[in-house]
Parts: C-alpha cells; sequence; structure tokens
C-alpha cells in the first residue's frame, strides 16, 4: 500500500492557524476601537460612496450591458427557476452589481481604508512616489506606447507604501483568498525577484533613513486556511531563488533576502492584513482594525446611499431591465417543429438571454 505523500513544512505552517469566532475576544476588541477614527473612516467614505456607487449600475442600459457567461447564466436560472422576468432581472442585476463592486469599487474602497492608517506612522500609506513618477513619463504616449512601456514599469504590482521609522512596507493588495490565479503568481514572483533591489535603492534614495524594506502580500478578507494557496506559492518560488525564512519556528512565513538580509517578504490574510494596515511595525497591537473597517463602512454605507437616493435609482432600473426581458422572445411559429416541441417557454426564455452574450447589441 503506497504512503501518503508528506505534507510540505512550509504550507503546513502557513496553513496550520486556525481562527475562531470568540464573543470575548471581540468584546475586547470592541474596546480598542476609536469611535473617531470610525467616524473620519466614514466621512471620508461617505461621499465617495454616493457619486461612485451608482456609477456601477448607472452605466448600464440594456439588455447587452448585462451580458454575462450563457452557460453559468442558463444553468443558474434553471436551478433557480427564474421563468419570471421580472426575478430574472433582479438576479441579472445583482449579479452583475456583485461583479462590479467586487472589482473596480471594492479596490477604491480598500485604498481609501488603508490611506487612513497607520496609526502612528512616519508617512501614512499612499502610492509610492516611485510609481507615480513612473506613471508620470507616461503622460503623452498613445493607448499603445503606454501598454509597451508598463511591460518594463518597476512598481506596478505596488499598491501602497508607507514608512514608520527606518523601515518602509510596500503591499500589494488582493481582494479575497481566491482572486490570485498562476498566472499573478508567476507575475508577482517575477516582480518581486527582478525588483526587489531596485526598490530597496530607490527606498534608500527616496526615504535616506529607511534601512529596511518588507514587502507584503496583503488579502483584505479570509483565513489561513481559505485561501487558494496561491500567496503561498509565491513564497515557496522565492525560497528557491535567493530568500530563505527568517526565523522558521518563531516567524513562519517571513522569508528575508539572503544577500543584505534586509528585505522581507511575508503575506497577511483577513484580521492580520489590517492590523498590519493599522501599525505595520507592530501589528499585534492593532488586532482591532478589521471591526473598525466594517464599522465605519456599514456607516458610510447607511448615509452613503441615501444621498444619493440609490434605492429608487436602483428600482428604476430593475424596472426597466424587466420590461427587457419580457420582450425577448422567440415567436414559437418561427421556430423548428422539434425545438417547438421539445422545449418549454421557460427554457426558451433562458435560451434567448444567454444569446445575448453572443452580440455586441443583444438580441
Amino acid at each position: 500500500m503506497a504512503s501518503k505523500p508528506r505534507a510540505n513544512p512550509f504550507f503546513h505552517a502557513l496553513k496550520s492557524r486556525r481562527h475562531v469566532f470568540s464573543p470575548e475576544e471581540i468584546v475586547a476588541l470592541f474596546n480598542q476601537v476609536d469611535e473617531a477614527r470610525v467616524d473620519t473612516l466614514a466621512a471620508a467614505l461617505t461621499g465617495y460612496i454616493s457619486t461612485n456607487l451608482p456609477i456601477a449600475f448607472e452605466r448600464r442600459n440594456g439588455l447587452a450591458d448585462y451580458r454575462t457567461n450563457p452557460y453559468v447564466l442558463m444553468t443558474s436560472a434553471s436551478v433557480m427557476n427564474l421563468a419570471d422576468p421580472a426575478r430574472f432581472g433582479d438576479f441579472l442585476f445583482n449579479s452583475k452589481l456583485y461583479m462590479a463592486l467586487e472589482t473596480s469599487f471594492g479596490k477604491q474602497i480598500e485604498a481609501a481604508f488603508v490611506s487612513q492608517y497607520p496609526i502612528a506612522a512616519t508617512h501614512r500609506w499612499t502610492d509610492a512616489p516611485e510609481k507615480l513618477a513612473e506613471f508620470a513619463k507616461l503622460t503623452g504616449l498613445d493607448r499603445q506606447a503606454r501598454a509597451q512601456q508598463r511591460l518594463s514599469s518597476v512598481w506596478r504590482e505596488i499598491d501602497r507604501s508607507c514608512v514608520v521609522g527606518n523601515r518602509r512596507f510596500l503591499t500589494s493588495i488582493k481582494s479575497g483568498p481566491n482572486t490570485i490565479n498562476d498566472t499573478q503568481v508567476a507575475g508577482m514572483t517575477h516582480a518581486i525577484l527582478t525588483n526587489y533591489k531596485a526598490w530597496m535603492d530607490d527606498t534608500r534614495s527616496t526615504y535616506p533613513n529607511v534601512s529596511e524594506l518588507d514587502i507584503v502580500l496583503g488579502l483584505t478578507y479570509g483565513t489561513d486556511r481559505t485561501t487558494n494557496n496561491k500567496e503561498n506559492q509565491i513564497l515557496v518560488k522565492l525560497l528557491e531563488q535567493g530568500f530563505e525564512e527568517e526565523d522558521a519556528v518563531n516567524k513562519p512565513g517571513i522569508l528575508i533576502d539572503q544577500s543584505t538580509r534586509s528585505v522581507r517578504v511575508y503575506r497577511c490574510i483577513g484580521r492580520e492584513f489590517w492590523a498590519f494596515v493599522g501599525q505595520p511595525d507592530a501589528p499585534e497591537t492593532t488586532q482591532f482594525v478589521f471591526l473598525e473597517i466594517l464599522l465605519a463602512l456599514a456607516k458610510a454605507l447607511g448615509s452613503g446611499i441615501a444621498a444619493a437616493d440609490i434605492e429608487t435609482r436602483i428600482n428604476t432600473k430593475l424596472q426597466h431591465l424587466a420590461v427587457a426581458l419580457a420582450k425577448l422572445q422567440f415567436p414559437r411559429n418561427s421556430l423548428p417543429e422539434w425545438v417547438r416541441d421539445d422545449f418549454s417557454d421557460d427554457q426558451l426564455f433562458w435560451f434567448a438571454t444567454a444569446m445575448t452574450a453572443f452580440y455586441d447589441e443583444g438580441i
């Protein structure tokens, strides 16, 4: 009988921690939440939400703008028995709204939160000045030239930077535990290996007092056990190419470059990411920050949605979508006889809706 393959000890260490909900712990963390900071975060977000949340759905006018995966769409509609145009419209609208929020809008919200921290720092989280300078050089170039120039970008993978004392922190933020794919693993690994020395050299030039650099892969929610493991694969690939674990017993998963021992690479997930954002040089003191983020978002959404009259605007969009879907049907006498005999009205409705994915302007 063949023995089971042994687990990679590095992966095992990264995946071993369990995060179990504890009411007592949450109560203790709530006592550290700063109400004034939550209000500041919420105020910063309210205006942004009232302006930008409607953009996530206002630009969609016809069925073609709600195009989605036709195979998943037909299967979902069948499983959920969505034969009524109004219910189908709700499903389509909500699916597209969720996807829109999870990408561009979600990214902007994260940036707005991150920029309010660290609690104590020389420089708060912001765009890296070197990245801004790199992008400024693209001004005036046409789209093709910009795309070509960005291939050689040094700072493209870095989302935010801050400085605390003599240490600079760079982070690449990923929205969730399953958003990194194999292509991004290869791209991020290549970016770190190719650029970490340049990041260190530029850092010494921009911030002469800085002598250490931390490069952090940040996932805004999830736990060590619930990711797709891609962030850990990046670390494993670095282990084979000039990095080693700084302290496998006391700091599992933290890599340091072998040549200068001044550049660290690690990942922070969910609560640990927000604690890192709150105070990157001492995240053990800011474990409550994820609560501040959630409280501020809840507060901002309440006032921001009301200010933009979003409920009324969404209902209008839903009505238009339901009317368009109700018109989306083939005259039965225009179809082959075997189709008329074998397919129900509901099936033809799902079929017609899925067809919009194959035409520029829908059907």
